[in-house]
């Protein structure tokens, strides 16, 4: 009974305090993006990925309440960067709010794009669509953003993993990183996938841990035939090597 009890006390506060978050977003967000561009002349893209920055970090708060969720002391990295991150969850894009940078522009499948609100901003926000813009258009987005003084964000699996493991990594990242001279920061997260595997909706009591690593140079690998093919290789191990530590210290 205790832990039906202790499903019943994770699903309800998670889902319920995300939901009342959500709407109240929906109806200060509007005011505080007036105030801040036009009385303040923040910056109108910038002022949006600060402010979904922000309504993930108040997310990912609000469901430490009900899990456990260890993140690390807060640590410098490079800006602008691209962060790499693995995705265990549907709660991953709210956790990676964890880590310092808030200008942040990410790059996501469709689907976000058609969620009512979310959509709405995320566009504004110049969030760019992986999966209906070709490579060129990607890096010229990518460029623009990071212009506008912001690092990006990419779940370079594509989706979120179907049993827990880091599945094979897209290229379009490291080919970005390539082209620009950006570093790969990677962002380790684990524990999602028990707390909410891909296709549930139970959310399952668990332990959540976070890790930023040390940021990887495209320089390092301009001298080997596929210099893209070789930084994927490299930060991916990297990426595996961190979580196995992290899932035998838990």
């Amino acid at each position: 009974m205790s832990k039906l009890l202790k499903l019943i006390w994770i699903n309800t506060g998670i889902y319920l305090s995300i939901i009342l978050w959500t709407l109240t977003g929906v109806i200060i967000s509007p005011l505080c993006y007036l105030f801040f561009t036009c009385i303040l002349k923040w910056e109108k893209p910038e002022t949006l990925r600060k402010m979904i920055w922000y309504y993930g970090w108040t997310s990912s708060k609000l469901m430490s309440l009900f899990v456990d969720i260890s993140w690390p002391d807060q640590r410098d990295i490079p800006t602008p960067c691209i962060i790499v991150a693995n995705h265990e969850s549907f709660f991953d894009p709210y956790l990676v709010s964890f880590q310092p940078e808030r200008n942040i522009c990410m790059a996501v499948r469709n689907w976000p794009f058609k969620i009512p609100f979310y959509g709405f901003y995320m566009k504004l926000a110049g969030y760019i669509n992986v999966e209906t813009d070709d490579l060129d258009e990607i890096i010229k987005q990518s460029q623009h953003a990071v212009d506008q003084n912001a690092s990006l964000m990419f779940f370079p699996e594509g989706t979120r993993s179907k049993d827990g493991n880091l599945n094979r990594f897209h290229s379009g990242p490291f080919h970005l990183a390539v082209r620009t001279g950006l570093p790969i920061v990677p962002l380790c997260i684990t524990g999602t996938y028990n707390m909410l595997p891909r296709g549930h909706m139970l959310i399952r009591p668990t332990k959540v841990h976070g890790r930023i690593l040390d940021p990887i140079y495209p320089h390092q690998f301009q001298s080997t035939q596929s210099p893209h093919i070789e930084l994927r290789r490299a930060v991916k191990t990297t990426m595996v090597s961190c979580i196995q530590e992290i899932n035998q210290e838990a």
